[in-house]
């Protein structure tokens, strides 16, 4: 009967723990570390993401990355914006992968921005606030919600990152704004203050 005891225990605390998620295990190996931009790319591709163009991407892909372009070029229209899109297959999706870097000049000083995201335009749930806590390891220091859709931040999330991860429903207004859906996972990075 101990015997039996036990295994009930295990199971039962089995099933509370949230499933680890490979979308975020790749997505931490590719981009925990993006205030080093010139590493990115090794980290994505040992994380088993593939490099492609826009021309092989997914239209819904493609899309926000002229829509985050544009914003970039809007807010400073002297920045040279550089990056990569990668695929991979994960859970049975396509999921994709952006990194890009932006530099221009503020008050006579160089500044840079690093960003990499991780996009699973399909993911048809939310994860719990729970299981995004356990995927980074420790609770959010913040969050957001519009209508449906929710955002966590986790600020700093590695040394000079910040994380964020949003999950945005297909009908959900700003998500149709913007051309977003599904599960978002951002790394930022800024310097050169």
């Amino acid at each position: 009967m101990p015997a039996l005891a036990t295994l009930i225990a295990i199971a039962t605390s089995a099933q509370v723990s949230p499933a680890p998620s490979p979308l975020f295990a790749s997505f931490r190996a590719a981009c925990s570390d993006v205030a080093r931009f010139d590493g990115v790319d090794g980290a994505a591709r040992g994380a088993g993401w593939r490099e492609v163009g826009e021309a092989q991407a997914d239209p819904r892909i493609v899309a926000i990355l002229a829509k985050a372009r544009a914003a970039a070029k809007d807010k400073a229209p002297d920045a040279m914006l550089s990056g990569k899109l990668y695929r991979q297959r994960i859970d049975g999706r396509q999921a994709w992968l952006t990194t890009s870097r932006v530099t221009f000049v503020q008050d006579g000083k160089p500044v840079w921005a690093n960003g990499c995201r991780a996009y699973d335009l399909d993911a048809s749930t939310a994860p719990t606030r729970e299981a995004a806590t356990a995927w980074v390891g420790t609770a959010p220091t913040g969050s957001q919600s519009s209508g449906s859709a929710i955002k966590w931040q986790w600020s700093p999330w590695q040394a000079d990152t910040a994380l964020e991860i949003s999950y945005v429903p297909r009908d959900n207004p700003l998500g149709v704004q913007f051309g977003i859906q599904g599960l978002i996972l951002v790394s930022q990075a800024i310097g050169g203050f």
